[in-house]
């Protein structure tokens, strides 16, 4: 008797057991994997002197995100985008709030200083940062720890090609007019340090609201019988003194670079008429590519700024730094950007990514501004290269 209820009890246990070992097979047959979920920072100018170039930077990480969601389906990407203002101060106070949201890395700045003074606060925290426009030399050298990377080529190579657009154009006596922060300071330096000619005059100035008279840097010019001009500006600043200029009968060229190199410069204008054959580079795309083709069908399929600049770039950074965290797998996100970094192609190019987080780029789009009436036609008709110079797009 016994004996039959300790067989009866073991028959009840091993039935037990086998539903149990059922039910989780089943469960395992019919459960999907755990999506790991991971945060982006993106430092926008979604105010200051270049907020107008701000939308285009949206449309773009709104495609990126959407393909990185798609080709990464154990993942869930969400981009937090906060406010740098183009001020190292306020960037350096989004940057904190991004590190504490918990972002695996950041995108951005657009202004170079802002990104000086966000590097500041992630490098520390271990978070790394890919700018998709920040240009200043001083990036190369700055205390970052190996953290910054840019996907935008050196100001010191714009300066020279910008030497050659003003030579191309004629001019022997220009005069430099150049912002006092970290982007337009070295742009101006570095222009003025590769020009064979002379210069008319080299001004500094501040660009902050109310710390400027672009009336005053305006007649300087004129009065100094300069035959062109090259702005290292940003919009608001550029507006007002290119306006200043036309204003105080300047029939001199005006030049500037990549602060200005974009189609919605025209609403920093209260005329547009001045705007009419402003010539401005900016960083080229690359080649041709399906990387390149994509991305620009993608990007118009949504809607986007047309002509707007370094949207290419604000792409690229994102699909970066994507492609980089899913290597990883969980490891070390600053080693896998090093690696992903070598020959990594974008839509904006082919890149690798230096010991200092450089890239070399794929030279220069000297663009024009031509307006008719109340329109204004904005195109990109010649290039500049390192090897080849200028030469027609």
């Amino acid at each position: 008797m016994k004996m039959s209820k300790m067989a009866l009890l073991l028959l009840i246990a091993l039935a037990a057991f086998s539903v149990v070992v059922a039910c989780s097979s089943d469960e395992d047959a019919t459960s999907t994997p755990e999506t790991t979920s991971i945060k982006i920072g993106l430092l926008s100018p979604e105010t200051g002197p270049i907020a107008q170039f701000a939308p285009g930077f949206a449309d773009a990480s709104a495609v990126a995100m959407a393909e990185i969601n798609a080709e990464h389906p154990g993942y869930k990407f969400e981009l937090i985008t906060v406010d740098s203002g183009c001020d190292g101060t306020q960037a350096a106070t989004a940057a904190q709030s991004l590190v504490d949201a918990g972002v695996s890395a950041i995108v951005g700045a657009a202004c170079s200083g802002a990104t000086l003074g966000a590097i500041a606060v992630t490098a520390p925290a271990g978070i790394p940062m890919v700018s998709y426009a920040s240009t200043s030399p001083a990036i190369t050298n700055a205390d970052d720890d190996g953290h910054l990377f840019r996907i935008v080529p050196s100001d010191a190579q714009q300066a020279v090609a910008l030497t050659d657009v003003l030579s191309d154009a004629g001019v022997s006596n220009p005069a430099v007019l150049a912002m006092t922060n970290d982007y337009g300071a070295g742009l101006g330096d570095n222009f003025a340090a590769n020009w064979s000619g002379s210069l008319c005059s080299q001004v500094g100035y501040d660009p902050t609201e109310g710390s400027y008279d672009a009336s005053s840097l305006a007649q300087a010019v004129v009065d100094g019988g300069c035959d062109s001009v090259v702005l290292m500006s940003y919009g608001t600043d550029g507006a007002a003194i290119v306006e200043a200029l036309i204003g105080q009968g300047f029939d001199g060229s005006i030049f500037g670079a990549d602060g200005i190199s974009d189609s919605a410069f025209q609403k920093d204008f209260t005329d547009v008429s001045a705007l009419d054959n402003v010539v401005a580079t900016r960083s080229r795309q690359g080649e041709d590519s399906s990387a390149k083709a994509d991305f620009e069908s993608a990007y118009a399929a949504a809607g986007g700024s047309d002509g707007a600049i370094y949207t290419h770039e604000t792409y690229d950074a994102i699909k970066f730094v994507a492609a980089a965290i899913v290597s990883s797998q969980g490891g070390d996100v600053l080693d896998a950007l090093n690696a992903t970094g070598q020959s990594y192609v974008g839509a904006s190019g082919t890149h690798t990514f230096d010991s200092n987080g450089d890239v070399l780029g794929t030279g220069y789009s000297v663009c024009e501004f031509a307006v008719s009436g109340s329109d204004v036609d904005f195109g990109c008709p010649k290039i500049w290269t390192a090897d080849g110079g200028l030469s027609a797009e």
